[in-house]
């Protein structure tokens, strides 16, 4: 039997990726460039596929040398220079001894540099820090990939969760030091806290302030959608009804991991052909795994809060302040300002020129049942 056409849950690559052909253009194009770019969408939304795909796809040319570092979970200094220091040690792709000999020759400042393998054979490098003065260390250890310049070939650095480096206060450290990179290393800073990132690049007293190109990520749009969920059916000798697919992206809005689910759990109990008896099972099975999360997202929120998202969706994000429902959900409108601006810095909701929505659309699917109920 063909393997299932669709894939969520981790990195899509390949024939499992659906469209972003402008994105992955413009974004190769500002890497080469050597520009510093924002890259912020909410979790599960393809971002971490979508830069490795392009970082991939220049590799190939060999104009291209990065290094992918996820800051989530790191909690000290330390632990910051170590991980990326093992990074950078890794991108090298060379024997052990040659990458230990070309970091002596390159660190003014001389920890001992230590070396584990893992069950696999494969090393992993840190460095012994005592008496060092661990902010030199720090600064010699970003300046690192100034090293890797040679040849024409660009560098890439891609901070993922950089919100989290607020955690360790270290903005004001990074920020000297790789602005003195300009045009020789590309930052690209991602992240999936909206208003955490805008905090940090947006306000003038903060140090990554107008340091960056902003590229946010949108939806794939219907038709592209509907494309690939058609051809990647038809490939596999089996058919789905186009109304099928339309009730999967009234439901997804084009979400990447929920369309790619939705797609993945049809397909896989379907014999000949998805109809929309199959699509309502599906969804049965999809509410089913992910109501739990969506209950302790609810069970956390404040009275006012879950007022207010039930305004949202009645009042499709516009015109919330309206009388008549302040009245009928009995909120008044300071508390209900007081409520969005929370709902906006947990980045359940999100505001854009037509007024507000939920960022996760089977959240708000959910909503919507339960208040049918």
């Amino acid at each position: 039997m063909p393997s299932n056409p669709f894939y969520y849950g981790g990195i899509i690559e390949d024939e499992y990726f659906c469209n972003r052909v402008e994105e992955l253009k413009d974004i190769k194009i500002d890497m080469l460039a050597g520009l510093n770019t924002l890259i912020y969408a909410p979790r599960r939304f393809g971002k971490t596929s979508l830069i490795l795909k392009a970082l991939k796809e220049l590799e190939k040319t060999d104009s291209v040398k990065y290094v992918f570092f996820d800051l989530m979970y790191l909690s000290t200094v330390e632990e910051f220079i170590n991980k990326y220091f093992n990074a950078l040690a890794k991108t090298l792709e060379e024997p052990t001894d040659k990458i230990i000999n070309f970091f002596k020759s390159i660190l003014k400042i001389r920890p001992n540099i230590n070396v584990s393998f893992d069950e696999n054979g494969n090393p992993n490098f840190s460095l012994v820090l005592g008496g060092e003065d661990i902010d030199k260390t720090f600064e010699e250890v970003l300046n690192i990939p100034l090293s890797f310049v040679k040849n024409g070939k660009k560098i890439v650095i891609v901070f993922d969760e950089f919100q989290e480096i607020t955690n360790l206060k270290l903005e004001s450290k990074l920020r000297s030091v790789l602005q003195l990179h300009s045009n020789k290393i590309a930052y690209i800073f991602m992240g999936s806290k909206k208003s955490l990132l805008h905090q940090m690049f947006l306000d003038k007293n903060r140090p990554f302030y107008k340091s960056v190109k902003h590229f946010k990520i949108k939806e794939i749009n219907a038709n592209s959608w509907k494309e690939f969920i058609l051809s990647r059916y038809a490939n596999t000798g089996k058919k789905i009804d186009g109304t099928v697919v339309d009730k999967i992206l009234t439901i997804t809005k084009g979400f990447p991991y929920y369309t790619q689910q939705f797609a993945y759990e049809i397909w896989n109990i379907t014999q000949n052909e998805a109809n929309v008896s199959l699509f309502e099972k599906a969804l049965k099975i999809i509410m089913g795994r992910e109501e739990d999360l969506f209950l302790v997202e609810y069970d956390n929120l404040t009275s006012n809060q879950k007022k207010t998202l039930k305004i949202i969706i009645e009042k499709n994000g516009q015109n919330v302040y309206d009388e008549q429902y302040l009245a009928k959900y009995k909120i008044k409108s300071g508390s209900l300002q007081i409520a969005l601006k929370n709902l906006l810095e947990r980045d359940i909701v999100d505001k854009n020129s037509e007024g507000y929505y939920l960022q996760d659309p089977l959240f708000e699917y959910w909503l919507k049942q339960m208040s049918k109920a």
